[in-house]
């Protein structure tokens, strides 16, 4: 029998098995309705996680765009539009509003797509880019070289003819014992 405060019977002994039975039975019911709750919330933060995966690889990509020489400057200004997205997306997943984090999950992960693709081709035509810079470098320096040396060798040349030519007109004189000889 239980009973609470100064002698007063709650609940016979008689209706026990039956309380406990009904106990049993809407905890239960609780318990089963729960797994489908926390199946898609589980589901949600996994739109989530993905929508945040992409936005990783995209930093990633427009980074690696930009240590290539490339100008992402319209690559971060999307990319910040789809950080801000899922800063929404965050925003109602932790108020409750699964169906606006969805959608906005959503809407990142095609913007983060379209911001990766292009990163890799800025990073591919900057890599060309420099290639090419360095190859017209060596090609330049090579060139400059071969005329600069061509250049001083006809200088050295025109120098060297005036002074023979300035030194055939002369008479050379020979001393012996300090004598002249003419």
């Amino acid at each position: 029998m239980l009973v609470i405060g100064r002698g007063k019977q709650l609940i016979s002994n008689r209706y026990k098995p039956v309380a406990f039975a009904l106990f049993i039975i809407v905890f239960g019911s609780c318990l089963y309705s729960c797994p489908y709750a926390l199946a898609q919330a589980d589901q949600n933060r996994s739109k989530l996680e993905t929508a945040n995966l992409a936005i990783e690889g995209a930093f990633n990509s427009v980074l690696d765009a930009e240590k290539a020489g490339a100008n992402v400057t319209n690559l971060l200004s999307q990319l910040n539009y789809a950080v801000n997205l899922m800063a929404q997306a965050e925003n109602a997943f932790r108020v409750g509003d699964n169906n606006t984090a969805v959608n906005d999950a959503d809407a990142v992960i095609p913007i983060t797509q379209k911001v990766t693709s292009s990163a890799q081709t800025l990073k591919q035509s900057a890599t060309v880019n420099s290639q090419n810079a360095f190859w017209y470098t060596i090609v330049f320096t090579f060139t400059a070289s071969l005329v600069f040396m061509l250049v001083v060798f006809l200088v050295w040349r025109w120098f060297k003819r005036r002074y023979i030519y300035g030194l055939l007109p002369a008479k050379p004189e020979v001393k012996n014992n300090g004598t002249e000889v003419i």
